[in-house]
């Protein structure tokens, strides 16, 4: 027996900073910087315990505290600040974008181009709790932020879409 064929999956958004800083920090948690940067965090905090026991407490003993914390928590890494350029020299990301995904492909449309794409361009895909990333290639994607669905339900009707033909 055949599928029954499901509606099309219409939204449209226009970009937002937070989307891309999102993406951007779901990336990197995925991959091993993440985990190297939590053993420098505990170096730099052991490093300011083993200052302040044999130095004394000084305002150079202290910054390998505030240091631990900003780098447990990626504060120091510019890949957020080169996100922040890209993101306001890129002028596509002004324009609404319109997407239609049905099961054959994906509509894709702004002012300034419209394109059809297969899904066979996308290699998997990556949801966090804000958006979906459909990935190509090791750090290409094209982001779906959620806000721009109309409820829950086309959420997981999406997400149902997309393991049904995004190979895994």
């Amino acid at each position: 027996m055949a599928e029954p064929e499901s509606a099309p999956i219409s939204i449209r958004f226009f970009n937002e900073l937070k989307d891309h800083l999102e993406a951007q920090s779901v990336l990197y948690g995925k991959g091993v910087f993440a985990k190297l940067d939590k053993v420098v965090a505990v170096l730099l905090f052991g490093f300011g315990v083993y200052c302040l026991a044999f130095v004394g407490l000084y305002w150079w003993t202290v910054i390998w505290f505030l240091l631990a914390v900003a780098e447990w928590f990626n504060l120091l890494s510019p890949a957020r600040w080169r996100t922040r350029i890209a993101f306001q020299r890129n002028p596509k990301f002004l324009d609404e974008y319109h997407l239609t995904f049905s099961r054959e492909n994906i509509h894709f449309k702004t002012v300034s181009f419209d394109s059809i794409m297969r899904w066979t361009h996308y290699e998997r895909v990556v949801e966090s709790s804000e958006l979906f990333l459909l990935m190509y290639g090791k750090d290409f994607y094209t982001l779906i932020p959620k806000r721009c669905f109309n409820s829950n339900e086309e959420i997981c009707a999406f997400r149902a879409l997309v393991s049904q033909t995004i190979a895994r």
